[in-house]
């Protein structure tokens, strides 16, 4: 009954309460519109934070969106939060400021700033205007603080949160987050009431974002306080044994607090825009929010008591997957990694999740909370991309403001390092300033008139004019202007980007220079220019060639060069024996353009010239290949070689006659002097001749000496033969390893102890088609030459190798070897090392030797170092025909 009257008079007096106000509604209306238009602009402002608010958890972005859009609103000079820390020390952590004025962001300054004294008026949500810091009753200190930043007047409304302490029951107090500042630093500024409303309107949507943002980050913890809860009501339910009523009383209150809790937490799940969703121990999914649908496209029934869509399995380096390490008690936050959605594309993803325990305290689950981070990371990249492009290009980059054109124009916001580098400004010296610092005395006004043009019709523009340096010095500025608009389509702003063309403009200007030098040296040439097209016709003739051959211009133009070529010298040579003189011409071959051919050429009285010529491919303008030809009158040239090289035979054959008298004089008389000192030996004295011993020693003589003769005689013809090529060539079938062997064994009976002839043989043995007498002296020579330039001794090897297609042949000695200077000389006749010394020889040896490789259609190539010893190696191949005859090599 008690219960009925209270609910009547509540009735009574709600009645009464709408009554009155219904009549006070009507008058207050008129008024109400007249302060909700002035309230609306503030209004929207409000409510475009507070949007941002619900929109964002990012408390870092909602407080520089605050500090902007006042900023851009109340026309501030600059707008700042600042925060209050619990030493009393306090810094700026968000600002809007004009670039005239300092910064102060990130600036900690001391506790005597904002004395103590001053939070609890703030705490009660105290604002404070000052429209003149010099004439308000401002404490002396903080006067002089904020006159060092230019501050002249100011408007500060406090950032409040409340402070709970203790259980819930108990009354919470407020207490002092921050501050939110604006200033004016131009003039003073007298402070409007409506801004003072806003000023703190705006703060309390910040104090909302704050506690939204440590509300979020108690989310993960909130579930556990929660059963913690249910455990402590169940156990003081199971205590509580009183009275049944007061046991379902308590229920129902528990019952309601629960389901308020739950409805709490499932409006901040659903209304979250993270993905957030919950899995039990098989994995298998519990909750799963609006936010997780519109994120991987999954439907709530698509995913609920299934699998997670979600996979966690990867593993970690502790070789545990994510899931079994949350089950296992760990928790994981701002873990970044990449997914894929329910259409197979991937997104970029920050990961949080913990384990979600039951009542018990047990482990029955995780929960997770997911950020798509795509856009962002996209958005980031594009940022960086671009921010890599403006620093780093060899472009100066300049952005202005939109207005104004007239002036002094548009001011510099920004540039970069390159317009340092191309005119000497520091960024600190134009910021602000307008472009037109940089035009002189001889800018070209014509094309900054169409630059203004464009301006004023909002276009784009390329341009290019003469512009100062900030030491005064010229450059050549090639710029193009771009207008540059916000999401609404208004223009806000112009980018220049600036090029140096200065050198470009010397080098065209060197370029034209150059042409009309080398025009000149082309038309003053002794040479004849032509250029012809790749069918041989002649597009361009030098006027040298009327000096040389005869012809005017006219005559040779759009004539064939073939035309004028004597037809014997059409061909390059006997290898290109298809490649006319023309082709060879007109070869863009790079290979071929450094080496001059010659050719005869028909004079315009019908008399031919040899002219020798060199070519060059080139592209004209017209992207066509045509040949350059520098071709120069060699006739005389060529006659006086002639003359020369006939000169330089009849030197040789003087000194090749001279060389042979000298070697023939001392290589004859010896062996003549040897027998002669034998014979008179044996015939004035009786004893040596009846003495057998020295009787065949002297005869021995003789016969060497006489040998000796010979061998020369024989070497000397077959020299002599080869050049007049009738050596005789008769090869025949040989057993080349039985041959070689019995000829080392042979010539070590003649070489004594001293040396050591040895013989190897590689390959497989075959019978090979050699001439067995021009074999015999190629081995005999070179076997001689081992021994008698080996005078120490030593090891001398003859070895044969049998390769697949040819023969090679190798001795090796351990002699004095060759100098480098005589290895040029090698096969010359009569010449001989400079370090034989008295060791006797005619220097022919190695002449006859590459005479008889060459009619074997062999190589031979030696090698030497100078008391080491010298290797020969011959090189012959094994043909399938007989090279004369009718064996095989």
């Amino acid at each position: 009954m008690t219960s009925f009257y209270a609910i009547a008079i509540c009735l009574s007096l709600f009645i009464l309460l709408v009554g009155f106000l219904f009549f006070t509604r009507e008058g207050n209306r008129r008024r109400t519109e007249k302060l909700l238009r002035q309230q609306s602009d503030r209004e929207r402002l409000v409510t475009q934070i507070a949007h941002q608010i619900r929109q964002s958890l990012n408390l870092d972005e909602v407080l520089a969106t605050t500090v902007k859009e006042v900023q851009l609103f109340l026309q501030a000079d600059r707008v700042l939060i600042y925060r209050l820390w619990d030493d009393g020390t306090g810094s700026a952590i968000h600002e809007t400021v004009l670039p005239a004025y300092p910064s102060i962001l990130g600036q900690v300054f001391p506790e005597e700033v904002f004395p103590q004294q001053y939070h609890q008026a703030y705490s009660l949500g105290k604002a404070r205007s000052i429209a003149n810091v010099m004439q308000a009753d401002v404490e002396l200190c903080l006067a002089d603080f904020v006159k060092q930043f230019g501050v002249q007047a100011k408007l500060v409304v406090p950032i409040i949160q409340e402070n709970r302490k203790g259980n819930e029951s108990e009354t919470s107090h407020p207490y002092l987050w921050g501050l939110l500042i604006a200033h004016q630093c131009n003039h003073p500024r007298q402070w409007e009431d409506w801004e003072v409303e806003l000023m703190k309107q705006l703060a309390t949507q910040v104090a909302i974002a704050i506690q939204q943002s440590e509300l979020y980050k108690q989310l993960q913890h909130l579930n556990m306080q929660l059963e913690l809860r249910v455990q402590q009501r169940t156990i003081e339910l199971a205590n509580v044994n009183a009275s049944l009523r007061d046991e379902i009383s308590e229920r129902q209150r528990t019952e309601v607090a629960l389901r308020h809790t739950n409805e709490t937490l499932q409006a901040l799940v659903s209304a979250s825009p993270r993905a957030i969703f919950m899995l039990d121990l098989e994995g298998r999914v519990k909750i799963w929010n609006p936010a997780a649908e519109q994120m991987f496209g999954w439907k709530e029934d698509e995913v609920i008591n299934h699998p997670s869509p979600i996979p966690l399995d990867e593993q970690l380096e502790d070789r545990t997957t994510i899931l079994n390490s949350v089950l296992q008690g760990k928790t994981y936050t701002r873990l970044e990694m990449s997914r894929l959605k329910k259409d197979g594309s991937a997104i970029d993803i920050i990961f949080s999740a913990a384990p979600l325990p039951d009542s018990n305290g047990e482990i029955s689950g995780l929960v997770a909370v997911i950020a798509d981070i795509s856009e962002q990371k996209r958005q980031a990249e594009q940022v960086r991309l671009l921010q890599s492009v403006v620093v780093n290009t060899n472009d100066a980059v300049i952005v202005t403001e939109a207005e104004s054109i007239d002036a002094p124009g548009p001011r510099i916001l920004y540039v970069n390092e390159a317009f340092t580098r191309i005119t000497g400004y520091k960024p600190e010296e134009v910021l602000g300033k307008t472009p037109r610092i940089l035009q002189g005395a001889k800018t070209d006004q014509a094309q900054l008139k169409k630059v203004r043009n464009a301006l004023c019709r909002w276009e784009s523009i390329t341009v290019e004019v003469i512009n100062y340096c900030k030491d005064g010095s010229e450059f050549w500025n090639e710029f193009s202007l771009v207008p540059v608009a916000n999401a609404k389509g208004w223009y806000t702003h112009w980018i220049a980007v600036q090029r140096d063309t200065t050198e470009r403009k010397q080098v065209e200007q060197a370029l034209r220079q150059s042409e009309e030098r080398f025009r000149s040296l082309i038309e003053n040439a002794l040479d004849i220019i032509m250029i012809l097209d790749p069918d041989g016709t002649i597009g361009y003739v030098s006027p040298s060639v009327e000096k040389v051959l005869g012809y005017a211009v006219t005559e040779l133009v759009g004539e064939n060069v073939n035309a004028f070529i004597h037809p014997e010298d059409l061909p390059i040579a006997q290898s290109f024996p298809q490649v006319t003189l023309r082709d060879r011409l007109t070869n863009n071959n790079q290979a071929e353009i450094l080496n001059p051919i010659e050719f005869r050429h028909r004079h315009q009285d019908g008399s031919w010239r040899i002219l020798e010529a060199i070519s060059q491919p080139f592209a004209d303008s017209a992207a066509t290949l045509r040949v350059m030809v520098n071709a120069r009158d060699i006739t005389e040239r060529k006659r006086l070689d002639e003359i020369w090289l006939a000169l330089e035979r009849e030197k040789e054959l003087s000194e090749l006659k001279t060389r042979f008298f000298s070697m023939a004089s001392h290589e004859f008389r010896t062996p003549l002097s040897t027998a002669l000192a034998a014979a008179q030996v044996l015939e004035n004295s009786q004893q040596e001749w009846d003495n057998t011993e020295k009787r065949l020693r002297n005869l021995h003589r003789i016969q060497d000496s006489v040998r000796n003769m010979v061998q020369l005689l024989d070497d000397i013809l077959t020299i002599n033969r080869a050049e007049t090529g009738k050596l005789a060539f008769n090869p025949k079938s040989l057993a080349l390893e039985a041959y070689c062997r019995h000829f080392v064994e042979e010539m070590q009976l003649n070489a004594g102890n001293l040396h050591q002839l040895t013989f190897s043989c590689q390959g497989r043995s075959q019978h090979v088609c050699l001439d067995e007498k021009l074999l015999r002296s190629m081995l005999s020579n070179l076997l001689s030459n081992a021994i008698k330039y080996s005078p120490q001794g030593g090891n001398i090897s003859l070895s044969l190798q049998f390769q697949s297609g040819n023969l090679i042949i190798k001795v090796q000695d351990q002699g004095i070897g060759i100098l480098l200077e005589d290895q040029k000389q090698l096969f010359e006749p009569f010449h001989r090392g400079k370090n034989v010394k008295t060791i006797s020889g005619t220097g022919l040896g190695l002449v006859v030797v590459k005479k008889c490789v060459d009619l074997h259609q062999g190589h031979i190539s030696i090698s030497s170092e100078v008391g080491r010893g010298t290797t020969c190696v011959i090189n012959i191949p094994l043909k399938s025909k007989p090279l004369n005859g009718d064996g095989l090599l």
